[in-house]
């Protein structure tokens, strides 16, 4: 079937467009996704560059290339972009393409030659797209996958065609015509319609792969200091006790308060109020283990579930904690900030019975930690008799 050319541009230039446009809508709706608008742009190029493949003369030639050239470059830009990459990672293959380019440019004025303005932009097509297809497939971070990994196979796909396109180039017989064969052309438009579709497609679903991801951890994580929230650590305490009474194992719950929080903020600004918290944060993370669970409750309370924890062993942990959180220093112009820590430690006794009974438990225990001077740690623990009396462990720390 002989496919009309002219038609073909039509409908690569409308696909273009009609790309573009969608992910101008989403670059305009999520400012903050980096990327988006080089894609946008990138289609907006490309389709006019199409627009004017059909025009004659050098001019027109030149100037529908180097548009198409540039929809490329935008393109690999907005991979880069949007996968957190540093720019400086971009010029290698920008450079390349940039040479590819001008010895296209020599192809159409210096020295017309159809077959080489074919194999060099065949090649330029082969350099971007296979970087685009590395950088997908190498650095796009997990929850992408498997819209990254499908977008750059897409990518991968069409830089072995141009490559083989390349190579048509070469060994075809021209003739005598010096003319881009009609197969050529036909073959040539119809993989760019594929490609386009199929590309703007997998776009938009990295984009919906990178808001799910972003969703969920909000969700999840407390934002100032990206630890879990008071969510997460109701949903895996309420697993962990259920767990720990049917195996008869250990449980401990740690409730972690920063002693005069307040006055910081009343002082300092809350700047540094949040400064600090980040810091406490930080500080509890590196000193639990990664099976334990860390979550921010409150204002400037934490706890931290620990499971297969028993009683000596949790309250070890919680004074570790806390001899380390005494060494935070945040240094300010009116000089050093610095903070202490009141923990209550609770432990699921063998005939405890419900998470609340070990939150309430660690609360009553931080409690008479502070009452009893702050910068300390107390215990409690559930058992049959419901809660038991702090062991003499308790008395450890020290006041403030």
């Amino acid at each position: 079937m002989d496919l009309d050319i002219p038609s073909l541009l039509v409908v690569n230039t409308l696909l273009q467009t009609v790309a573009a446009l969608c992910l101008l809508m989403a670059a305009l709706s999520l400012p903050r996704q980096a990327g988006l608008s080089y894609w946008a742009a990138s289609g907006f190029a490309q389709a006019a560059g199409l627009a004017l493949n059909s025009q004659t003369g050098w001019l027109g030639l030149l100037s529908s290339n180097f548009l198409i050239f540039t929809g490329y470059g935008l393109a690999y830009v907005g991979v880069v972009r949007f996968l957190g990459r540093p720019v400086h990672e971009t010029w290698p293959v920008l450079v390349a393409g940039a040479l590819l380019a001008a010895v296209f440019l020599w192809f159409t004025v210096g020295a017309p030659e159809s077959r080489g303005r074919i194999l060099v932009s065949s090649l330029f097509f082969t350099t971007l797209s296979a970087a685009i297809a590395w950088h997908l497939v190498r650095h796009a971070e997990r929850d992408l996958c498997p819209a990254a990994t499908v977008t750059g196979a897409l990518y991968a796909a069409w830089a072995l065609l141009a490559l083989a396109r390349a190579g048509w180039a070469l060994v075809i017989d021209w003739e005598g015509t010096m003319q881009e064969p009609h197969a050529m052309k036909v073959a040539t438009r119809l993989v760019i319609i594929c490609i386009t579709t199929t590309v703007t497609n997998g776009y938009l679903w990295m984009i919906s792969r990178r808001l799910d991801s972003e969703l969920m951890q909000q969700a999840r994580q407390d934002p100032l200091t990206g630890v879990a929230n008071r969510r997460v650590l109701w949903a895996a305490g309420e697993m962990e006790v259920s767990r720990a009474l049917r195996h008869h194992r250990a449980l401990s719950l740690l409730m972690i308060d920063i002693d005069h929080f307040k006055a910081v903020n009343d002082r300092w600004g809350h700047g540094t109020g949040d400064a600090l918290l980040v810091a406490v944060a930080d500080c509890l993370t590196r000193e639990l283990r990664r099976s334990d669970i860390l979550a921010r409750v409150g204002g400037e309370e934490f706890m931290a579930l620990l499971p297969e924890t028993g009683l000596e062993d949790a309250w070890a942990v919680a004074e570790r904690v806390r001899q380390q959180t005494a060494t935070i220093s945040l240094d300010r112009p009116q000089g050093a900030v610095r903070c202490t820590v009141s923990i209550g430690v609770a432990t699921l006794g063998a005939d405890g019975h419900v998470w609340e009974e070990l939150v309430t438990a660690a609360d009553q225990a931080l409690y008479r930690a502070k009452d009893t001077g702050r910068n300390r740690t107390e215990t409690l623990s559930v058992g049959p008799g419901g809660l038991e009396a702090s062991l003499p462990l308790a008395q450890s720390g020290w006041t403030a």
